[in-house]
């Protein structure tokens, strides 16, 4: 019972972060960890349980989204091969090699959820004069696999490529990333969904608590501005960061 109350308040503490901010695996992972499951378990379960609540984002945001079909596909279509290689690399990993690249992985979804927006304006100091569009598909394949592995913070981590590297305004490159971070997140489902690794039990739980969270997280951001909040979500989750690497 001590096990599915923890489920369920990570699904809750997941669905609000994820309506506020984003960054939602952040918070989840640790507590799937915290209540005895294994890391890569634990990794497979959250993707899984929290899968659902790009739904409702990609509804809201789903004006214009379908006007090029062909260019969308043409555009997803690196990042969706990176989602099944990043899933497959996730299932074949072993518990140690998961366990020595944990810490990276919850410093750049914390240093992605602290930038938020600056990441487009980095990589455009970074690759002057459209040097990045010449290199779209490496990134989309790149930020595609890391949604498949692990995920946490991807949204951010897409606006930027799609408004550099894809051309897009960053109003236009929002509203994208969710729908690009759900079919990512599809992708990688199936795999992880047939690996053995997940603890439906606690998939499920979770997934009640996050379409909760979610739901109590949209009406949060009407009254707490975005950048405390955002900064908020990240200080709490280098605390986790932290307290991870000293257990």
């Amino acid at each position: 019972m001590a096990e599915l109350v923890l489920f369920f308040v990570a699904g809750i503490v997941g669905g609000i972060v994820n309506a506020a901010a984003g960054g939602a695996k952040l918070f989840v992972f640790p507590m799937l960890l915290a209540a005895g499951l294994p890391p890569l378990a634990a990794n497979a379960t959250g993707a899984v349980a929290m899968w659902p609540a790009q739904i409702a984002a990609v509804w809201v945001n789903r004006k214009g989204m379908f006007s090029d079909p062909r260019a969308l596909v043409r555009q997803m279509a690196p990042a969706l091969v990176g989602a099944f290689f990043g899933a497959i690399a996730l299932i074949f990993s072993s518990e140690k090699a998961f366990l020595a690249v944990i810490p990276l992985l919850l410093l750049l979804a914390v240093g992605a959820i602290v930038l938020g927006r600056q990441l487009t304006v980095l990589m455009q100091r970074a690759f002057p004069g459209g040097r990045l569009q010449k290199a779209s598909d490496v990134l989309m394949f790149a930020v595609g696999f890391y949604g498949g592995y692990f995920g946490a913070g991807l949204g951010f981590m897409l606006i930027a490529v799609l408004s550099v590297a894809g051309g897009l305004t960053l109003q236009r490159a929002n509203g994208m990333k969710n729908l690009i971070a759900f079919f990512i997140y599809s992708v990688a489902v199936v795999p992880l969904s047939l690996s053995g690794l997940v603890d439906w039990r606690a998939a499920g739980t979770v997934l009640i608590g996050g379409l909760i969270g979610g739901f109590l997280g949209g009406h949060l951001i009407q009254y707490v501005p975005e950048k405390p909040m955002r900064y908020g979500i990240a200080g709490l989750g280098l605390v986790l960061v932290i307290s991870f690497l000293f257990t």
